[in-house]
């Protein structure tokens, strides 16, 4: 299997459509509530000069952002094996089912809020106003914004993004892509790669 073929299959059923639309939806809403956020503040007085850009920064959280992350991955590494077990057991497949849903909806609020964040970013690194540096001590959203870390930002949403699309589709209830690809895998393989990875994903974790 070549690098396109294997990229391909990575791909969850959704498509990058789906992808691509979300992704715009939720920066376009950051950034266009950033610029308008600042637009209101600019015929405020002094006293309220900020009112609203706090607005926009309390809207989303980067630690609510990563517990999501983190509790995604989780219920995605429990997930994995009940998917076996129910390849195997079909009375398993009701729980594995529950455990793909959740782990789908935690990775999708997570995927939303990163693009919410990504887009206030973006308006940030503009310099859409300067009443933006008084909000520096709020979080990290509005200190030492640059493309690099925005970037990064947008690379693990993504990853996201792809785990959820593929242990759970909304449509007709499947898993695809990366998930797909894992359950094809023979078990000599699957089980010593499971430990290894969900061991990491565990340890890293527990040390944060």
């Amino acid at each position: 299997m070549n690098i396109k073929e294997l990229t391909k299959q990575i791909i969850p059923k959704s498509g990058l459509n789906h992808y691509a639309e979300t992704y715009l939806t939720w920066a376009g809403v950051g950034l266009i509530g950033s610029f308008v956020a600042t637009t209101l503040d600019g015929q405020a007085e002094l006293a309220y000069a900020a009112y609203y850009t706090n607005a926009v920064n309390d809207a989303v959280g980067y630690n609510f952002w990563i517990l999501l992350a983190v509790i995604g991955l989780l219920l995605f590494g429990l997930s994995l094996p009940l998917i076996y077990l129910s390849l195997h057991v079909p009375q398993a497949k009701i729980v594995a089912d529950q455990f793909r849903r959740f782990s789908y909806t935690f990775f999708l609020v997570a995927f939303d809020e990163g693009g919410l964040m990504i887009g206030i970013l973006i308006a940030n690194w503009l310099h859409t106003s300067d009443k933006m540096a008084l909000l520096a001590d709020k979080s990290f959203l509005f200190s030492d914004v640059g493309l690099l870390p925005i970037l990064a930002l947008a690379f693990v949403n993504s990853f996201l993004w792809l785990l959820g699309e593929a242990i759970y589709n909304r449509d007709d209830k499947s898993y695809s892509g990366v998930v797909g690809l894992i359950m094809a895998a023979p078990i000599k393989y699957l089980a010593p790669g499971y430990l290894s990875v969900g061991g990491i994903v565990l340890y890293l974790v527990v040390s944060q």
